[in-house]
């Protein structure tokens, strides 16, 4: 089944890769996308913000999840592009918070997420349909 996995044309292709492509498609639709993507691969270990009140549509404003010793957070300030940043953690307590480039961010995260992915499955499959959804 590995051989399966690490022979699928997004794998070869690079995780960081296609969230990149992804990215560029319809950078608000892929926050939503990953975050469920997230949520359904790594429950209990992502964090979402929504704002939005009793009558209006409650929408998404960050994702945030921890991958070894980073959290990685994408947010949408609302309008402009979204804002990705990176935290290193060290015992549970946040040091230092960078903010990144889109696209640096989307190399780090895709790496950190390349690396979930070899040990776990339901990652994995989360991933797969979220940068090949026709495979």
């Amino acid at each position: 089944m590995m051989d399966d996995f690490e022979n699928q044309d997004w794998v070869k292709f690079g995780v960081a890769a296609a969230l990149t492509r992804q990215y560029g498609a319809d950078e608000r639709q892929f926050m939503e996308e990953l975050a469920t993507m997230l949520e359904n691969a790594m429950p209990g270990e992502v964090e979402l913000k929504k704002h939005g009140g009793l009558f209006s549509k409650k929408t998404l404003q960050s994702v945030s999840v921890t991958l070894e010793d980073f959290r990685y957070t994408l947010e949408d300030p609302g309008h402009g592009p979204l804002l990705a940043m990176r935290t290193k953690i060290v015992r549970g307590i946040a040091l230092k918070t960078e903010e990144m480039t889109i696209s640096d961010w989307l190399e780090a995260f895709g790496a950190a997420l390349e690396d979930r992915m070899h040990v776990s499955s339901a990652a994995r499959e989360a991933l797969s349909r979220l940068v090949d959804p026709l495979g």
